[in-house]
């Protein structure tokens, strides 16, 4: 096995994009859960939690069956191509998440949707996955110092996601996990080629984020609840439990009581149908 780190001289470096790699694999799997209950239904959140097992287990099984062909491969260049793969993942899974439609009903059209956003959603765990695999698998001798890493991301990413949920919104986050992976692979660069590592990450999420901070936004919400956002949101913001949309059109019949009258309205003061105000 080509080892470029040995076991008992694992860098800070190398930690860092541990505890890295961790924080953002949390960042995006509970990013996911309110992103699953806006743009789908509530129960869909506790998806996200099962998509991430899948992806990191299936991860773990792929490094162990490669484990020959790998063998000649530097662990460096091994860890620095899975962080750039993560990151690069994260962005393209969430673009496409967002813009996947899932009615109410039972058909083909709707099963084979909700199996792309399980493939799609899969793909940023199975790579963050794949890091975390080989790090353990080959840097044994330092083990305690990785699971530590491991253990300090995962509780750092947690931290800071409520608070990074009411300032940047769901997608923001996902968005954040992946300049992470990204810090990620700088960390695992040997120093001689770390500055185009660097330019590279920078070439990577800057564009993306760029974009979404302009009209573009290719990461925001396009669907929710299974009916189309585009030319009736008149305002949105996430929170760290929710997201509030407020939309230009008439409440919807199937959210009024058969027993509702307009009066209880003018006594409020509308003189029409004010616009419809959801809370996912």
């Amino acid at each position: 096995m080509a080892e470029d780190v040995s076991d008992s001289g694992v860098s800070a470096p190398i930690v860092a994009g541990i505890a890295a790699t961790s924080a953002a694999l949390l960042m995006t799997e509970l990013a996911l859960t309110r992103i699953f209950s806006v743009t789908m239904f509530y129960h869909f959140a506790f998806l996200a939690i099962s998509i991430a097992l899948f992806g990191l287990s299936a991860s773990g099984v792929l490094v162990y069956v490669a484990r020959d062909r790998l063998s000649n491969a530097s662990t460096q260049g091994l860890l620095c191509a899975g962080s750039l793969l993560h990151a690069a993942v994260t962005l393209v899974s969430l673009a496409l998440l967002v813009r996947i439609q899932i009615g109410f009903d039972r058909t083909p059209d709707n099963f084979v949707r909700l199996l792309a956003i399980y493939i799609l959603a899969a793909l940023p765990f199975f790579a963050g996955g794949a890091v975390l695999s080989l790090a353990f698998a080959r840097l044994t001798g330092r083990i305690n110092m990785l699971y530590g890493a491991d253990l300090l991301g995962a509780a750092a990413g947690c931290l800071a996601l409520v608070p990074l949920l009411n300032l940047l919104g769901a997608p923001g986050v996902v968005i954040g996990a992946a300049s992470l992976a990204g810090m990620a692979a700088v960390c695992f660069t040997p120093e001689s080629r770390r500055r185009w590592t660097a330019y590279a990450i920078a070439l990577l999420v800057g564009v993306p984020t760029a974009l979404q901070v302009s009209n573009l936004a290719p990461f925001d919400v396009v669907y929710a609840k299974g009916s189309s956002e585009q030319g009736r949101l008149l305002f949105s913001k996430w929170n760290s439990f929710s997201r509030v949309a407020v939309y230009n059109q008439q409440q919807a019949e199937v959210t009024l009581s058969p027993k509702f009258q307009a009066r209880s309205l003018r006594r409020c003061g509308w003189t029409s149908t004010p616009p419809q105000r959801r809370q996912f």
